[in-house]
């Protein structure tokens, strides 16, 4: 591993093209997706009529998420075969590619265009997530890699929030304007991409399996092989379940059981977010502090804890109940609840507990990842990661078809949350001061 002088980090070569591209790519992939939705749900656009229209939206995000998962494991491969500089402009130009396809397919309004270029975008981003995970800690020093995780972390929520919305609003801004923007952003994407300082890759002689079934066993394998590894993974996978958990739950418990309206769903999602935002910023700036320990172990168990208990906390209070006349309450009835403040404290507090979770565990992940194969770890990881995600989604489909009740989901969110807090308790009392991998000291 490359060292730099400690000389700040935001503004440098070896972080900003990386953040940029990110960020932009991050609001391409969710802008994109949710303007599909939009058309489905509310623009009248035929897709897949055949199906019953609860299972089309579901169906539609899979477009994006089957590519990812199918090819993630060979993009891994090829992470740790070729210059990761090289792969995010290639990577970048295609998605100004791509970009141009559904502009064609928002003007000609073919939603068959616009799910082509979702999937290719699901296939773009698999070739860039292993590859983002892998770069960050050769071009960051040990102590950056934390502040590098919170930032490009905390900010995609940010960004995923932003893009979501604007996507919604497809059929109010108009499809040029959509098309437009999503355009710009990955010319943006594709400048900064080719800022990017070299990446030599650790094994250029690698022969590269391109059967994607074998090859995402053969990761998860190496991925088992390296339990130290595997922890961290398993806990970002956590994460990123619980979050699903939230933002699949939400909108049904807003409704149905406070019986307010879709703003002030918005609210509560802007609210989360922003405060996963705040969590990953408290870690940017306190996550190197020795009273962590290594790997800021302590930090991340601390977080856990508190999603735990924020969690708890919002079953336990008295829920926001909109009691007029009208099908459902208006936003400003909800401001005006009296169960209002605590029930988005406790909503605020879980969310910030999360950010502080998880972004110890990527810079874990990353530091403890063998140089060689790290790509096809951090490849390992998101295929966990969607695995996490889908039977989360699938469990909440099970769980809605039973009708249990409308706090079950958040009480899975405590029990699980629980359990993996403590076990970080468990490893925060018995920390172990590893050496990077590949790093002499």
């Amino acid at each position: 591993m490359s060292r730099h002088p400690e000389t700040g980090l935001t503004f440098t070569r070896r972080f900003l093209p990386l953040f940029t591209l990110f960020q932009t790519g991050t609001f391409n992939d969710n802008g994109l997706k949710n303007a599909l939705i939009a058309l489905i749900t509310f623009g009248g656009v035929a897709f897949l009529s055949d199906l019953p229209s609860g299972m089309r939206v579901p169906v539609a995000a899979l477009i994006f998420t089957g590519p990812f998962t199918i090819l993630c494991a060979i993009a891994g491969q090829i992470a740790d075969k070729v210059d990761r500089g090289v792969i995010f402009r290639w990577v970048k130009r295609a998605e100004v590619g791509i970009m141009l396809l559904a502009a064609l397919g928002f003007y000609l309004m073919d939603v068959r265009i616009l799910a082509v270029a979702l999937g290719l975008m699901g296939a773009q981003s698999a070739f860039f997530s292993p590859t983002k995970n892998a770069v960050l800690p050769q071009w960051l020093t040990e102590r950056e890699l934390i502040k590098g995780n919170a930032l490009m972390s905390g900010f995609q929520f940010a960004t995923i929030l932003a893009a979501t919305i604007f996507g919604l609003f497809v059929l109010a801004l108009g499809t040029v304007v959509i098309s437009s923007v999503l355009i710009v952003l990955a010319l943006v994407g594709w400048f900064a991409a080719e800022k990017c300082p070299p990446a030599p890759a650790p094994q250029p002689e690698l022969k590269i399996n391109y059967e994607p079934v074998t090859a995402t066993i053969s990761v998860l394998k190496k991925a088992f092989q390296h339990p130290d590894v595997l922890r961290p993974l398993l806990g970002i996978s956590w994460f990123y379940g619980l979050s699903t958990v939230f933002v699949t739950t939400l909108p049904d418990f807003v409704g149905q059981t406070m019986g307010y309206n879709e703003q002030a769903l918005q609210v509560l999602l802007a609210c989360s977010t922003i405060s996963i935002l705040v969590g990953s910023l408290f870690v940017f700036f306190v996550g190197n502090m020795k009273i962590w320990g290594p790997e800021a172990v302590r930090l991340s168990t601390l977080g856990i804890i508190g999603a735990a208990i924020f969690t708890f906390g919002l079953i336990s209070v008295p829920a926001p109940q909109y009691s007029g006349s009208e099908a459902f309450g208006p936003v400003t009835e909800f401001f005006a609840d009296p169960a209002m403040p605590l029930f988005l404290t406790m909503l605020i507090g879980a969310s910030v507990s999360s950010g502080i979770f998880v972004v110890p565990l990527q810079a874990m992940a990353q530091r403890r990842a063998d140089p060689e194969i790290r790509a096809r770890l951090m490849s390992a990881g998101s295929v966990l990661l969607n695995l996490f995600v889908n039977l989360t989604t699938f469990g909440l489909i099970g769980l809605g078809a039973l009708a249990l009740g409308p706090y079950l989901p958040f009480w899975l969110i405590v029990i699980g949350s629980s359990i993996v807090a403590a076990y970080a308790v468990y490893r925060s009392i018995k920390l172990v001061e590893r050496p990077q991998p590949g790093v002499t000291e």
